[in-house]
């Protein structure tokens, strides 16, 4: 069977996530059993458009492993594959380059995946490092596939020819995520000569395949006027663009004096009004960021802008369990390893009473007060700042 609807039970009803879409919302427990009992979608659902019956995959939470005050489990995992990569990128947040000697093995990966689907989690986000790489990568999102979920993936696109494309369909892809950094000379600049027209041309090729993209840019002092004129340019192809904010990590911590300040944000902003907010092809850390969410109603807690704790996990190629990838480039504690976990449930669990994810939501509010600097919700670029005044 192909799952077209995936749904996790919550404390206030459940998160339904449109596997044709990646569109995401909330409905309460009245609307969650009509859905359940009858097939049958509130009528301001961005779920009831899907024009074929609803296949769904439900996932029943136990009362006891509910949480009050949040979700119960992650909505998205990223699972970087392997931190071997074709590109030695400068700005690289994880210094990607060779292939670990700790990476998990096949059977781990796909153990992982099973498990994190019992649980509750909607998407696996493959990354790396180049996850193309990976001599598995096509039987990892098979697997996800066939369990419901939604499968991703966050490439460089350089390895990514129409066969490529073909087989990532044939194996259920939804989504890919292709980093590009500026225009054609800026991008070559950063990632090497003749890159920028492998990545788009594999955004081309994916695009026939009818498996949504979107395109990455990491917004540094050195392109951050090229970001601007790049933004336009792809708003008007119409393709999606998320720009990310840099932080210095991993390879990308030689690159001084290259993230952005609250003045250069504002600048950006204002650059991209009109991009922002017609058409919503582009968003991104400061921007504009919708998640994809479409809320619906009202939740017993708020939905925090940093997925990272609440909504997502970050499994390093080693195994280890990051709130998110860029805390783990700046070797913030890992919070446990796949290997040590036996019931994800609980561990999810724990981990929302745990005092590590308080105190780092503890330094985002001290961070928030100090005068002039760039307010965020985003805990690795707290972690930069505090990093910094040590």
């Amino acid at each position: 069977m192909t799952y077209n609807i995936h749904i996790r039970d919550e404390i206030f009803g459940g998160t339904v996530l449109n596997l044709i879409t990646g569109k995401r919302e909330y409905v309460n427990e009245q609307e969650l059993s009509d859905i359940l009992v009858y097939n049958r979608f509130p009528t301001n659902s961005i779920t009831k458009n899907i024009d074929q019956h609803h296949y769904i995959k439900h996932i029943s939470i136990e009362d006891s492993k509910k949480i009050k005050n949040g979700f119960s489990f992650a909505d998205v995992a990223f699972i970087e594959l392997t931190r071997a990569c074709n590109l030695k990128c400068p700005h690289c947040l994880n210094n990607s380059g060779s292939k670990q000697n700790s990476q998990m093995s096949f059977r781990e990966i796909t153990e992982l995946i099973k498990e994190l689907a019992c649980a509750g989690l909607q998407e696996i986000r493959f990354t790396g490092g180049e996850p193309l790489l990976h001599q598995n990568l096509y039987d990892f999102i098979q697997l996800t596939t066939d369990l419901g979920l939604y499968s991703s993936l966050g490439t460089n696109g350089t390895l990514l020819t129409e066969e490529v494309a073909l087989n990532l369909k044939k194996a259920g892809l939804r989504k890919a995520v292709v980093s590009i950094d500026g225009t054609q000379e800026q991008h070559d600049k950063i990632r090497g000569t003749g890159n920028y027209t492998k990545s788009f041309n594999a955004l081309y090729y994916l695009i026939k395949n009818d498996i949504d993209v979107r395109i990455n840019s990491v917004l540094m002092k050195s392109n951050m006027k090229d970001i601007i004129d790049f933004a336009k340019q792809v708003h008007d192809k119409k393709i999606l663009l998320f720009i990310r904010r840099f932080i210095e990590s991993g390879r990308g911590s030689s690159l001084k004096n290259n993230m952005l300040s609250k003045k250069d944000y504002d600048y950006v902003r204002q650059s991209l009004s009109n991009e922002l907010e017609t058409g919503g092809y582009v968003n991104g850390h400061y921007l504009r960021n919708d998640e994809g969410i479409h809320p619906r109603i009202s939740l017993p807690f708020k939905i925090k802008a940093c997925k990272a704790g609440q909504r997502a996990l970050a499994i390093m190629p080693n195994g280890d369990i990051h709130l998110c990838g860029f805390l783990a480039a700046q070797n913030f504690p890992a919070v446990s390893n796949i290997r040590e976990i036996h019931d994800w449930s609980l561990f999810w669990k724990n981990l929302q009473a745990s005092d590590q994810l308080s105190d780092l939501y503890n330094n985002l509010d001290k961070y928030n007060s100090v005068p002039g600097i760039q307010t965020t919700y985003c805990l690795a670029y707290v972690q930069n700042f505090l990093n910094k005044r040590q």
